[in-house]
């Protein structure tokens, strides 16, 4: 039970009775059983006419002085920025020796000193910064799908299938790869990415495909293609590979294909073929890669093919090998995850709408 405070009258008669009256401080404790003996103690110490508060009291200063002012803590954060544009990622210890105050502090108070300001060393992500009119386009997506009530059966019986275009990081030492630590920056919580994993990534070689999963199918699209994509390469893509997709998926009659608002497979050329093979193309708003199940799918073939580097101990292989194992994985994941990421959707928009349209967990 807590005890009440001592009121200024008690306050006073406490000290007279222990200063002026010589009374000990077992029987006032006695006489006021309501407060706690600290604070009996230490009211009886006050001296009777002082008028020594907390607030007049000499302050004392607290811990050690700051090892950097604000002025050196801005110079830090301006020069985290500087080397995140030039050189993409980079360490505390990297930021401290460019701005030349490795000297001064170590690197836990370097740290410290980034933190107070809001950057953390987290993991990299490619999900880009979404502003106020993105979160009202993805509650409008997934408000509408309810007005419409589209429910499980919709995502899984009546998506013909789901597809988007993916390249898997070539390395000729695969083992050296995996067991590297995974990519992080220091960066704000709130903040998108605008650089790539490691850097800016220049000169790195893909194993590029496109791919198109469907409920209780697995992969029913698989293409490989060479360079960056364009639309009048998905276009060519499109009508060579979409009526045996068509096909082998859940709905070939409904012919429905769900996909991202990328500029190159929304083009006008990729429209025209799409019409070509009367394919029924649903969008999703953009930024929302938490509203496309095969999202999730390229993440779980990526730390697949990881593993594998793992496993068999590949340490050389060359990038058709690479490419052969990417399509061999692709074609042969377990059918029972594919059919569970996709049957989370119907969740996936409820819970965007519970959060009003901010991104979720997926």
């Amino acid at each position: 039970m807590v005890k009440p405070r001592i009121t200024l009258r008690h306050s006073v008669e406490i000290a007279t009775l222990y200063q002026q009256g010589g009374i000990t401080i077992k029987n006032i404790c006695e006489k006021f059983p309501q407060y706690s003996l600290s604070s009996i103690y230490r009211h009886a110490k006050i001296k009777i006419g002082s008028t020594e508060t907390k607030k007049n009291k000499p302050h004392r200063q607290l811990g050690r002085p700051k090892i950097f002012s604000e002025v050196q803590v801005d110079h830090l954060v301006e020069t985290l920025l500087d080397i995140r544009a030039k050189e993409g990622s980079c360490s505390s210890r990297r930021v401290s020796v460019k701005a030349n105050l490795h000297d001064r502090a170590c690197n836990k108070t370097i740290c410290r000193a980034l933190k107070s300001r809001g950057y953390e060393y987290l993991n990299t992500r490619r999900k880009g910064l979404m502003s106020a009119l993105d979160f009202q386009k993805r509650l409008d997506f997934c408000a509408k799908v309810r007005r419409h009530r589209l429910g499980k059966s919709f995502w899984t019986d009546r998506i013909s299938f789901y597809m988007d275009a993916t390249g898997f990081q070539f390395k000729t030492n695969p083992l050296d790869q995996a067991r590297a630590p995974k990519a992080r920056e220091w960066r704000k919580r709130s903040e998108g990415l605008t650089m790539t994993a490691k850097g800016k990534k220049e000169g790195v070689t893909n194993a590029n495909f496109m791919v198109g999963i469907s409920y209780n199918k697995g992969v029913v699209l698989c293409e490989s293609y060479t360079g960056s994509i364009s639309g009048d390469k998905i276009a060519a893509m499109v009508k060579k590979t979409f009526p045996g997709a068509f096909k082998k998926s859940i709905s070939p009659k409904e012919k429905r294909v769900l996909m991202d608002g990328c500029p190159r497979q929304n083009s006008k050329t990729a429209r025209q073929a799409y019409d070509s093979v009367q394919a029924k193309i649903m969008v999703i708003p953009p930024r929302s890669p938490d509203l496309n199940p095969i999202e999730n799918f390229f993440h779980l073939v990526k730390n697949d093919l990881r593993q594998q580097a793992i496993d068999k101990q590949i340490t050389k292989e060359n990038l058709k090998e690479f490419n052969k194992r990417v399509k061999k994985t692709l074609k042969n994941f377990p059918l029972i995850k594919i059919n569970n990421i996709i049957a989370s959707m119907d969740k996936r928009i409820q819970e965007v709408v519970d959060a009003d349209g901010r991104r979720i967990k997926y």
